[in-house]
């Protein structure tokens, strides 16, 4: 999250002021206060975490400094992020109003396992896959105030349509729930609010189960969504984990089984990011490959799923991919000439700035790594402001320029670093 801390209802809890109180502490006092929030001894989440239970003392007590792999293991054992037990970031100003949305959207996507709403009289069909088009491309934007202002009772619609509609028009209907339940996950992950991503995607895979044909690739795709909270911990196990089992979801599909291509190729995708960040290039290039034999098949699908799979992706996974694997200089050299589609996913846009602004600043090139770190903030302002990829990128910015220009000082202050 962001330093605040809210309730169940989206309240402010008692705790704010701890909360204020901890964002400023050392990161030893950070793990000690939370692994006592969770109950834990010592022992109890050294063993959890697999660290030595000396250095975990040493750490808490203040007497060394908390190294990176213990910090990564803490966060794993604790159900957080890095970032925030490291408390590198300071709240962004404006999440606040966007936290109080939250409340709704989590009691919508908690609540399908009662009765349906008899109140609500669902749209007919052409409506309904409208309006889940349109949260989704507010949420590929980052536009998630106006999404999260529609999201709680169009899932409540959804929901009570299920119940409306037969045959192969109800199975649509769970299809678009399952789409729409996914909205939850885009905002939850850029919050981190991990446990509103968590309900988002088991809603999404309870209705993708109830969709037929049309829900095997959404369930392949809740999948590769679940990677990306583990790949923020760098807990890559489960990560193999999960791109196993979005895999099989997909066993005796083919191309006449709506997604199933996307899906499989998506997960090629998530597979090279993975084998990057293990240090294996080979099985990455491998992964790259068979994405790129799938999307010579598919073409640009921007809309399916809403992954903007097809060359375009592969081309940008292919600079992601060379990035986490440390090669910022072929990293570059890859983006060198891409061109985005018309209408492709802003958010995938500025996600491939944001790796392009890591590989710069690694390479000491300052000013062109602000610059892509602009362009991915004209691209998805709220997506650049928030997410780690350009949290990290603007603190190496500042802490390796002797003068900071207006520029760099503004959007420092802007991310709020």
């Amino acid at each position: 999250m962001n330093g605040t801390s809210t309730g169940d209802n989206g309240t402010s809890t008692g705790d704010d002021a701890k909360d204020i109180l901890l964002a400023k502490a050392s990161t030893g006092a950070r793990i000690k206060a939370l692994r006592i929030k969770h109950g834990l001894t010592q022992r109890g989440l050294a063993d959890r975490a697999h660290v030595s239970y000396s250095l975990l003392t040493k750490f808490e007590s203040g007497a060394r400094p908390a190294s990176a792999d213990l910090v990564a293991a803490c966060a794993r054992a604790l159900g957080t992020s890095e970032e925030l037990l490291a408390g590198r970031y300071r709240t962004v100003t404006g999440d606040d109003r966007l936290l109080s949305l939250m409340a709704p959207i989590r009691a919508a996507l908690d609540l399908f396992d009662l009765p349906p709403n008899e109140d609500v009289r669902p749209r007919p069909l052409r409506d309904l896959t409208a309006s889940v088009k349109q949260v989704n491309r507010l949420a590929q934007a980052a536009r998630y105030e106006l999404m999260a202002a529609t999201l709680p009772g169009l899932l409540q619609e959804l929901h009570t349509a299920t119940h409306y509609f037969s045959g192969s028009e109800q199975q649509t209907v769970w299809a678009l729930l399952a789409e729409a339940a996914r909205c939850g996950h885009s905002v939850g992950i850029a919050l981190g609010l991990n446990d509103l991503s968590v309900v988002a995607l088991q809603t999404m895979d309870w209705a993708a189960a109830r969709a037929g044909d049309q829900g095997v690739g959404l369930r392949a795709v809740r999948e590769y969504l679940r990677v990306t909270a583990y790949l923020r911990i760098r807990d890559y196990e489960t990560c193999w984990r999960l791109n196993a089992a979005g895999l099989a979801h997909l066993d005796g599909t083919d191309d006449r089984t709506p997604g199933a291509l996307v899906a499989r190729g998506q997960l090629h995708l998530g597979a090279s990011i993975i084998a990057a960040y293990t240090g294996d290039q080979d099985l990455m290039l491998e992964h790259l490959a068979q994405a790129d034999l799938i999307a010579s098949r598919t073409g640009e699908q921007t809309e399916q799923f809403w992954l903007g799979f097809g060359p375009t992706n592969v081309a940008v996974h292919r600079v992601m991919a060379l990035g986490a694997a440390g090669e910022h200089g072929h990293a570059v050299d890859a983006a060198e000439g891409l061109r985005f589609p018309r209408g492709w996913l802003p958010t995938r846009v500025g996600h491939h700035y944001l790796d392009l602004a890591r590989a710069l600043r690694w390479m000491n090139r300052p000013d062109q790594a602000l610059e892509a770190l602009l362009a991915a903030r004209e691209a998805a302002p709220g997506q650049a402001r928030r997410h780690p990829l350009a949290r990290d990128t603007i603190t190496g910015l500042v802490r390796s320029v002797r003068r900071r220009s207006d520029v760099l000082a503004e959007y420092a202050a802007w991310v709020g670093v």
